[in-house]
């Protein structure tokens, strides 16, 4: 395996694992205050690295662009489902969690979280898939 194919799983496992643990604690680990339900006292830092490592899968994922899914799609004879869905879906994984930091009205806001969280969970599934399947 090249190392190119390393650095990818490794960015992407660590942003998928990342990405599941800022969502148990975004939505299951609130703690309950005299003024209501607040976010956990890690829930930023964890958000926070999240956003640092995500750069890196997307920078993987270049790295990947040209010397396999270029070459895949023109030269392979047999199509790989499960890389065509990776690439669609990880463009929409990547615009969403964009959007969600920089849109801040909340109908849009909205729409972008749970795009890239249906998505993610899309593209964690297909790339398992992927990866077991090579």
């Amino acid at each position: 395996m090249s190392k190119v194919y390393k650095f990818t799983h490794i960015a992407a496992y660590l942003t998928l694992i990342h990405g599941i643990l800022y969502f148990i604690v975004k939505y299951y680990m609130q703690v309950e205050s005299p003024y209501g339900l607040r976010a956990h006292w890690s829930q930023g830092i964890i958000q926070g690295v999240h956003i640092l490592l995500s750069p890196l899968f997307i920078f993987a994922f270049g790295l990947l662009w040209k010397d396999h899914i270029l070459v895949k799609l023109k030269k392979s004879k047999r199509k790989r489902t499960s890389g065509i869905g990776l690439v669609a879906i990880c463009i929409i994984m990547v615009v969403s969690g964009l959007g969600i930091q920089t849109f801040y009205k909340e109908g849009i806001k909205e729409f972008q979280t749970w795009a890239h969280l249906a998505s993610s969970a899309l593209f964690a599934l297909f790339y398992v898939i992927h990866h077991i399947r090579k």
